[in-house]
């Protein structure tokens, strides 16, 4: 009977034993979870200010893009008033050419007459 109880014994501090090495190993494996959940944290914070920054970026960009089509509407207006300015002046030379003949022909008559 001491044997039995002796053997039982045993067996029952191998079992205590062997529980308190997987509650061990659970107790690791769940600090290991949460170091992992921490990083996760702190990467999707870091994520989230990336994507931030990201959507500032853009914003500027999309700002800029409207900077340059409005100089670029400003600019093919200029270039349009600058071509109607050319062809008055070519309207203007061309009237001024007829003029001159005009009143060459009119000195050229009056000296014929003259």
């Amino acid at each position: 009977l001491a044997r039995r109880a002796h053997d039982s014994t045993e067996e029952i501090e191998s079992l205590i034993a062997s529980l308190q090495r997987m509650a061990q190993g659970a107790v690791q494996q769940m600090e290991s979870s949460r170091n992992l959940t921490q990083r996760t944290v702190s990467l999707a914070g870091q994520a989230g200010d990336a994507l931030g920054r990201i959507t500032l970026a853009v914003s500027t960009i999309e700002q800029m893009n409207q900077q340059i089509a409005a100089a670029a509407e400003e600019q093919s207006a200029v270039a349009e008033t600058i071509s109607e300015s050319v062809t008055r002046v070519r309207d203007i030379g061309e009237q001024s050419a007829s003029a001159s003949e005009q009143t060459a022909a009119s000195s050229a008559e009056l000296a014929r007459l003259g």
